[in-house]
């Protein structure tokens, strides 16, 4: 399989902030973002642009409506679903079922929005993820079919992520709902991910934009841009916390970090890494390429590995607590892939092969 070094980077460093937030690593004062959510959001722009490619793959394709939809969704649902259910169900008959019939939220993807996400903390992401499987395939489908030209479908993603930031403003204002109001409710996060679905839409018709979005200039400015809107985040959390209290961070602010995101990922998924001329630089990619292979496992799996080893950490052991917090946690997300998500991935490939 081949493999895109600059993108599996990103996704290592996602999973990487996601786990230094959950071993008590942060940003001191920034709240209630941390630095498991800037992972996140760096995730949700990859997931769009990744998805986004294999969409409009599947839509050039010209098969009928319900036959792409069941592609589509097949492989999607094979590769997140299984293990969901997996630890869900663990934690539910193991662990904790003092939920009761509550568990069905999250079964349905509904606790950010209809109960809370305090049973399965890390699965308000999820939710935001498997909405957006569900949704964005109709909107690309019908964009694609009714409005013909490339001009017209690329204006209409980019509508609606203006209508989602309209949408989320109007939100806000008439309910003053605070940041972690916003933060989990799907219908109001779909922008992150589809402005990696206008990237991916822009590569896909190989538009000489995507070439010029590919200059490391563009990267580095888009870094400087995320640097300076995570100071700006901090400025509003430390040291009071006014956060709930301006209006940017809780509406446009959740446009602008993915947006400085997005404007990386052009130039970095051409970067190529040699992984040839020694002993360390192998490692190194191996490290990047099985941390990006593991990385939903890893997500799902931490959640039970940390709080157990961590829980009385002090001074004098917490760096080796954590490191066989991380130890543990990779190599039970290993053997997880290898058993369970290799063959389920596997046996999808085989049954959407033949459609």
């Amino acid at each position: 399989m081949n493999r895109n070094f600059g993108l599996d980077l990103m996704r290592a460093i996602s999973i990487w902030m996601v786990l230094a937030q959950h071993g008590g690593i942060n940003i001191p004062g920034l709240r209630p973002l941390r630095i498991g959510g800037i992972g996140v959001e760096i995730f949700f722009v990859l997931s769009g642009f990744l998805i986004g490619g294999i969409l409009f793959k599947e839509i050039d394709k010209k098969m009928p409506l319900s036959q792409t939809l069941k592609t589509f969704w097949t492989r999607r649902w094979f590769r997140i679903l299984p293990l969901y259910y997996l630890t869900i169900l663990f934690k539910f008959t193991v662990i904790d079922h003092s939920i009761g019939y509550n568990i069905i939220y999250y079964l349905l993807f509904l606790q950010n929005n209809f109960y809370g996400i305090q049973f399965f903390g890390v699965s308000w992401s999820l939710v935001i993820e498997e909405w957006f499987y569900l949704f964005a395939p109709f909107y690309l489908i019908l964009a694609t079919n009714f409005l013909k030209t490339e001009k017209k479908i690329f204006l209409a993603i980019v509508a609606f992520i203006a209508f989602v930031n309209l949408a989320r403003l109007g939100y806000v204002l008439n309910g003053n709902v605070p940041y972690e109001g916003v933060n989990s409710n799907f219908p109001f996060r779909f922008d992150s991910l589809f402005l990696g679905v206008l990237l991916a839409f822009v590569k896909d018709k190989k538009w000489i934009l995507y070439e010029k979005l590919k200059s490391p200039l563009i990267a580095i400015a888009g870094f400087f841009m995320f640097v300076g809107y995570i100071y700006y985040y901090w400025t509003l959390s430390y040291p009071n916390q006014l956060i709930n209290s301006m209006l940017l961070p809780r509406t446009i602010g959740f446009f602008i970090l993915p947006f400085t995101v997005a404007l990386t990922v052009p130039y970095i998924s051409t970067i190529k890494f040699n992984k040839h001329r020694n002993i360390l630089t192998k490692a190194f990619y191996e490290l990047i390429t099985y941390t990006s292979v593991l990385t939903y496992a890893i997500y799902l799996i931490h959640t039970f590995i940390f709080p157990v080893i961590l829980e009385h950490s002090n001074q004098s052991s917490s760096i080796l607590q954590w490191v066989t917090a991380l130890v543990l946690t990779y190599l039970i997300s290993w053997f997880v892939y290898q058993t369970f998500e290799k063959p389920i991935l596997n046996y999808r490939d085989k049954i959407t092969s033949k459609s």
